[in-house]
């Protein structure tokens, strides 16, 4: 079973690297509901933001399995490929605070390794 801070970081990968997938009409227009969720609760916990995710997701298969993949690879945190392009820039245009929302309930660096001592 996945923590909800890995279904966070896999989502976010998936964002970064296939932005193009976000862009889509019938994918886009979802997207507005999930900003809505997870920008109206900043302080929810790591679990709901998860479980939005989670539903979100049952709706978008493709999505949904880059995820699961990328939830099982093992990677190395500063070696995760990310694809510099133009839809990578609209979506952050379109929706900055999803990923700053999401990567602020991420571990940073410092506190992962005060975790692995």
């Amino acid at each position: 079973m996945m923590t909800p801070e890995e279904i966070i970081a896999a989502f976010l990968q998936v964002w970064e690297i296939y932005p193009e997938w976000f862009l889509a009409a019938d994918v886009e227009k979802d997207l507005d509901s999930l900003n809505r969720e997870i920008t109206s609760s900043p302080d929810a916990p790591n679990e709901s933001m998860a479980e939005e995710i989670r539903e979100w997701c049952k709706e978008h298969s493709n999505i949904r399995d880059a995820v699961l993949i990328a939830s099982r690879k093992l990677r190395p945190e500063n070696n995760v490929p990310t694809r510099e392009n133009e839809n990578s820039k609209i979506l952050d245009n379109r929706y900055p605070q999803i990923s700053k929302t999401l990567r602020d309930r991420l571990p940073k660096d410092s506190e992962k390794e005060n975790q692995n001592k």
